[in-house]
């Protein structure tokens, strides 16, 4: 049996990954000319910016490719321990020191991209192909099913043939197009409008800077919203980038970084980024919003075909939930596919759908605290008043911080925050910081009474 898979970022290979265990043949084909060295492409526009592996991503990828943590950590990726070496915000908030138990693994998009590359090559009877564009699908009508894949490359255009095609080429994938011309309606679609733009540039941090903190997120809710991250990676570097959201442009300029994040960072991180150099220019990436499409509501779909990654549900980049998903995905893909390849879109849409739930009621939720989005609909409006209290309650307690982190990181569900005690202690520094803003209030009033009657 011959499967393919269209696309080589993180969600194909990690298709190959998975497709190898049950296939006897495997082929990538991806459009890019693939670089012998980890370096940005065209294909994965956005990697240039911060990347984040949350930690579920970084157990499944493990549970991929055994050894895989250790071989990127001796090729220069960092580890740090999350939340103790890790100054970590959430829409405005950042969360209290903590012990989580996680270690994170920090490296360039380029740089993870390039070693799961080279371990999915070595796997049997996989190839990856690149400089081959998919040009269609071949389908049967008769059938109802998928059969392979019309390409071009540098021989010109000709069919493969396949037991099954799995899509993975990123959200503006010409799939649905596809399918559409041979009578298939297209999936119902949701997202919010968030508009965000990246501008980011590797830096060497001078010695000492950030007293040995490894990543560091910052942000501000308040008009206009601005954000930063700054993980160190590979290389003795640091990536920083400055988010603009509802439709603001960070600077270009990487002389005008530490003046852009005076706004709303610490002043040791707008140090650390007057200071810095930048050896290369800056790259921007513009998202304009989070979009989810629901195959699993299809009451119609070609046999022989899945459409995964960022096709199936793209998220906001800022909580770096992508590469995460797209292992998830995969690993729900892995455990459908004991069961054999029959029905075989209908049963991975439908269970894949309490996973993408799951990380998307979270993006849903930060986004709508943001003052230029809207929430849309009474559960995202319910979703974005309960996050206040939780994320104050994070900024004091640590064990509500560590909580969190694991909702965050895509391991625990966001009930896991409603056991009594959490609940408890959220409620008590919810008060607690009521009771802080009301004596601030009044003391302001005092003082300026005082200041009166002195007068």
């Amino acid at each position: 049996m011959h499967a393919i898979v269209l696309g080589a970022g993180m969600g194909g290979l990690l298709a190959a990954r998975v497709l190898s265990e049950h296939f006897d043949r495997v082929t990538v084909l991806e459009r890019d000319r693939l670089p012998e060295q980890p370096r940005a492409r065209r294909g994965v526009p956005q990697g240039k910016h911060v990347h984040g592996l949350l930690p579920r991503g970084a157990a499944l990828l493990e549970e991929f490719f055994p050894g895989l943590r250790a071989e990127l950590v001796a090729s220069g990726a960092v580890e740090c321990a999350a939340l103790e070496q890790v100054r970590f915000a959430v829409a405005g908030h950042q969360l209290a020191r903590a012990a989580t138990g996680h270690v994170a693994l920090q490296a360039s998009r380029p740089h993870l991209e390039h070693h799961v590359r080279a371990r999915v090559a070595a796997l049997p009877g996989v190839e990856i192909r690149d400089g081959v564009a998919a040009l269609d699908l071949s389908h049967d009508p008769r059938g109802g099913r998928v059969t392979g894949v019309l390409v071009r490359d540098g021989d010109g255009d000709r069919r493969l043939d396949a037991d099954l095609v799995v899509a993975s080429m990123g959200r503006g994938s010409a799939v649905n197009s596809w399918l559409e011309r041979f009578g298939y309606a297209p999936p119902a679609a949701e997202g919010t409008p968030i508009d965000i733009v990246y501008t980011s540039a590797f830096a060497r941090l001078p010695a000492g800077a950030l007293a040995g903190e490894l990543s560091i997120t910052a942000g501000v809710r308040t008009a206009p919203p601005r954000a930063l991250a700054m993980f160190a990676v590979e290389g003795g570097r640091h990536i920083v980038t400055l988010i603009g959201f509802g439709g603001e442009k960070p600077p270009v300029d990487t002389a005008e970084f530490a003046s852009y994040a005076a706004h709303f960072a610490p002043a040791d991180v707008v140090d650390a980024l007057a200071r810095a150099e930048y050896p290369d220019p800056s790259a921007s990436f513009r998202y304009k919003a989070n979009l989810r499409r629901r195959y699993e509501r299809l009451s119609a779909f070609p046999d022989g075909l899945l459409v995964t990654g960022d096709t199936l549900c793209s998220f906001s980049p800022v909580y770096g939930q992508g590469m995460t998903v797209a292992a998830i995905q995969m690993a729900v893909l892995r455990t459908v596919l004991e069961s054999g390849t029959g029905d075989l879109a209908r049963r991975f849409y439908r269970a894949v759908r309490p996973e993408i739930d799951h990380a998307w009621q979270l993006t849903v939720a930060a986004d709508g605290a943001m003052p230029h989005v809207t929430p849309e609909g009474p559960v995202a409006r319910a979703a974005v008043a309960a996050l206040d209290p939780i994320l104050i309650a994070a900024e004091r307690d640590p064990r509500v911080a560590a909580a969190l982190f694991q909702v965050i990181g895509l391991v625990e569900r966001p009930s896991s925050l409603l056991t009594p005690e959490l609940l408890a202690r959220i409620g008590a520094a919810s008060a607690g910081a009521l009771l802080e803003s009301a004596l601030r209030t009044a003391g302001g009033g005092i003082t300026r009474a005082l200041t009166v009657r002195t007068a």
